[in-house]
């Protein structure tokens, strides 16, 4: 059985300096990259609060 993962671009504004701190904390190179990584860990790190 296949499923269909429905996709959706997001965009948002943050300051510079909060975009390189991401990129170094999380070693990716790109932007986009970072920030989805950041993303993941924040819904499945066990040390997020939800």
């Amino acid at each position: 059985m296949v499923t269909k993962m429905k996709i959706v671009h997001v965009q948002s504004v943050l300051p510079e300096e909060d975009v390189i701190a991401l990129k170094i904390k999380t070693g990716e190179p790109s932007t986009k990259d970072a920030i989805s990584k950041a993303v993941y860990c924040y819904l499945e790190c066990e040390n997020s609060e939800q």
